[in-house]
């Protein structure tokens, strides 16, 4: 089948396509395509971009046809900002980034994470007062931030969260303000946009850098992410150099902590929705007494994970994930030319109905173990899969365990609003204007 016959999603204009649409609602749209059918065309101007909301065919892009995929451009738009690091390197570089970071992600080394991840949960919660009114996802932000400081780069990076915060601010607004044009340019022309991003790119590069210089100045291995990457050598014997750190420092320390903290951020909201399910939860936590609760823990706390889990379900902070032909490849019944761009829409493949009855529907019970070894392992999406799954997913699962189990345990949070939260979809999938939230302390 000639992708001419894959449906296009109603609405489109002459010239303009679904572009207007796509700047209005994001999400609108690509639910628009899931409504369209498995495969359906949106019209961005002059580009067509072909949205899969089905996870076999999903399986075949991201896994199965890897090799025939790269990531797409709208990925390039973010290369200012985190360099030729993991998340953005291809081909045989891809490959060696992953092998030299997979130490660092290893078992043994995430256990030995979980104590710093616990500590600064504490200090983050203990530092609430009783009928406070918080921006939770500023809380779990600062919070994320501190525990990827401690763990991947032994650095208290507290002090950096508001700087942290304003740089991938300008940064995702400029990321959005170019993947909205119709019109390309290069990063050296002096677009508003383009200046934004140069903002955002000098205020993290202050703290990155600053921490690969304490890094060398340390000269031992911590047994963190930055000691791998210091002490790395090539065949040659030669090192890499404080640009290559610091491509792959900027990637870990952004993606590392944004996703985590939107992840609780959902839960939460979700917890403060469901009740019944909130009291599950901390019945299953009261199992262990006052002590706090540890890597061991966790094995005896599956709806603690099933929570999170589902929260990922309903709002996956990686909602969307695209990737463009590098020749000609069939997926399903249909032949893609090379050049064409898939997207793989993540968030309606976890909201079909054939998939989980009831999506809208907030219930951690399908996520526990029995009833996941009864669903197809590709209908559940949100670090990606393949060669290029998030390589930091069992870090971010232990963080957000740990993290949530001791919150639970030491506050409750009520929603400040009784108005819906929207989305803000932008790289990651954000609560719009943040999660106004009253604490109230155990």
């Amino acid at each position: 089948m000639a992708t001419a016959s894959i449906p296009g999603v109603r609405g489109g204009l002459p010239l303009l396509g679904n572009l207007l649409q796509f700047r209005a609602d994001r999400l609108a749209l690509q639910d628009a395509a899931a409504r369209t059918g498995p495969l359906a065309r949106v019209q961005l101007a002059h580009l067509p971009i072909y949205i899969v909301t089905d996870a076999e065919m999903a399986h075949q892009v991201l896994v199965e046809q890897a090799s025939s995929f790269v990531k797409s451009a709208g990925l390039a738009i973010l290369k200012p900002l985190l360099g030729e690091g993991l998340l953005t390197a291809e081909g045989e570089p891809h490959r060696r980034h992953r092998k030299l970071l997979a130490p660092a992600f290893a078992p043994k080394r995430l256990s030995a994470y979980g104590a710093a991840m616990v500590e600064e949960t504490l200090r983050t919660v203990t530092s609430w007062r009783a009928g406070q009114r918080i921006d939770l996802l500023a809380e779990m932000m600062a919070m994320t931030l501190a525990i990827a400081g401690r763990t991947m780069f032994s650095a208290d990076v507290r002090r950096d969260a508001a700087n942290v915060a304003h740089g991938l601010e300008l940064g995702l607004a400029a990321h959005e303000e170019s993947l909205q044009s119709p019109i390309r340019l290069g990063y050296e022309w002096p677009l508003p946009r383009h200046l934004k991003m140069r903002r955002a790119v000098k205020i993290l590069d202050q703290v990155v850098y600053r921490l690969i210089a304490e890094g060398r100045a340390r000269g031992t291995d911590l047994g963190d992410v930055l000691s791998i990457l210091l002490l790395a050598r090539d065949e040659d014997g030669s090192g890499l150099s404080d640009r290559q750190v610091r491509d792959e420092v900027m990637t870990l320390l952004l993606a590392g902590h944004e996703t985590t903290a939107n992840t609780l951020t959902w839960t939460w909201y979700e917890l403060a929705k469901n009740p019944g399910v909130l009291a599950t939860l901390e019945a299953e936590l009261a199992k262990l007494g006052d002590r706090d609760v540890a890597v061991e823990d966790l094995a005896a706390l599956p709806y603690n994970l099933a929570v999170i889990e589902e929260a990922m379900r309903l709002h996956p902070p990686a909602y969307m994930t695209a990737r463009e032909t590098t020749h000609d490849v069939t997926i399903g019944t249909t032949t893609f030319a090379k050049g064409s761009i898939l997207a793989v829409n993540i968030r309606g493949i976890h909201r079909r109905a054939d998939y989980y009855p009831d999506p809208d529907a907030f219930r951690p019970e399908r996520m526990l173990p029995d009833a996941k070894k009864q669903r197809p392992r590709e209908r559940y999406l949100p670090f990606g899969a393949g060669p290029r799954v998030c390589i930091g997913s069992h870090f971010a699962l232990l963080e957000a365990q740990l993290a949530l189990a001791t919150l639970v345990r030491h506050a409750r949070l009520e929603l400040a609003t009784a108005k819906p939260i929207p989305y803000d979809p932008q790289v990651t999938l954000r609560p719009k204007g943040g999660m106004p939230m009253i604490v109230e302390k155990r």
